[in-house]
């Protein structure tokens, strides 16, 4: 029974990402306020954090201004900011999908498996802002991570899956 127990607990106190450490990634890429949501599991995170009034990304984060530049920023390993104009981060991955299948569903499987961790106020928040042309789409490879800069409702929305 003991060690029924402690597995138990010990399966509760696993969690894919921890807020701290999500404030430190985040916190180099923009400036973040307070946490409006963070919930974590063993397979899935999903965080929002408030940003300033006129939130921006700084340069440490290679820009992609085409699907094709970022595409090949990603095959690189390296995180990936895209700024294409007139495209919401969903029309992106809907781009990236249209020219390489499993690199599109990477970055899709990413966002998906956030939802699972979001409250429905937040998968709210969420669904705006990746239909938002004027919000910026991150995906970080190495981790999986995808992060949608909503600049409209000063939110920062961190997605993560354990694929």
């Amino acid at each position: 029974m003991t060690g029924l127990l402690s597995g138990i607990l010990l399966l509760t106190g696993c969690t894919l990402d921890k807020e701290e450490e999500v404030r430190v990634l985040l916190s180099d890429w923009t400036e973040l306020g307070e946490t409006f949501f963070f919930q974590s599991s063993s397979t899935c995170t999903a965080a929002v954090f408030h940003t300033t009034e006129q939130p921006r990304i700084t340069s440490l984060l290679g820009r992609a201004r085409s699907v094709n530049t970022g595409m090949k920023m990603l095959a690189d390993g390296k995180p990936v900011v895209f700024r294409v104009a007139g495209k919401s981060p969903n029309a992106v991955t809907e781009a990236i999908m249209s020219r390489d299948l499993p690199q599109g569903i990477g970055i899709l499987n990413s966002g998906l498996a956030g939802v699972n961790c979001m409250s429905e106020i937040v998968k709210g928040v969420y669904y705006r802002a990746i239909l938002n042309p004027q919000s910026n789409l991150v995906f970080v490879p190495d981790t999986h991570a995808m992060v949608v800069l909503d600049k409209q409702a000063m939110a920062l929305i961190y997605v993560r899956g354990n694929s």
